[in-house]
């Protein structure tokens, strides 16, 4: 009798493994075509107190007069990969104070768009900067993964920091 349940046993850890190989292929395979869909969708959801501005939107108001700031919430090494023309580096763990100094050297009502790999860390450091008294910040939707896979300009390099490996999964091959 114990040999047979350890068959019955060994049968069902297989079919569990198999099962959960092909959800893992399924989603590898899924991800490249939904995954900044799905996130920018969550990160709405999530953050549905921050304002969110679309690449399309960005793209014209970096043509106008008042041009916002653009605040690269990543680190420092995905910063120097490449980041927005003429972005700024805000670290994601940038303390208050450091917040409050970025933001000293920006006019009032001069627009700031806040931005990361997908929207998350921004989306953060969005909340941060209105709890802070700028109420005229918004997130980049997609950030810089929706503005890198729309083909836009990139500084120095066209190429992006994947941050991680579904952001690499993410990333259209440039």
């Amino acid at each position: 009798m114990p040999s047979l349940l350890r068959n019955h046993w060994k049968k069902i850890t297989l079919i569990a493994t198999g099962l959960l190989l092909l959800a893992a292929l399924a989603f590898w395979l899924w991800l490249p075509i939904h995954g900044l869909g799905t996130a920018k969708r969550f990160l709405r959801w999530k953050f549905n107190d921050v304002q969110q501005i679309t690449t399309s939107e960005l793209a014209t108001q970096l043509q106008s007069a008042n041009t916002p700031v653009l605040l690269d919430i990543r680190a420092r090494a995905e910063f120097e990969t490449s980041h927005l023309p003429n972005a700024r580096h805000l670290s994601p763990e940038a303390t208050d104070a450091q917040i409050r100094s970025h933001l000293a050297v920006i006019p009032p009502g001069r627009p700031i768009v806040v931005y990361c790999s997908v929207g998350y860390r921004s989306c953060t450091m969005a909340r941060r900067i209105k709890k802070l008294d700028r109420t005229d910040v918004s997130n980049l939707e997609g950030s810089i993964f929706a503005w890198a896979s729309e083909n836009r300009p990139l500084e120095p390099r066209p190429r992006v920091h994947p941050y991680n490996w579904f952001g690499k999964r993410m990333l259209p091959a440039r």
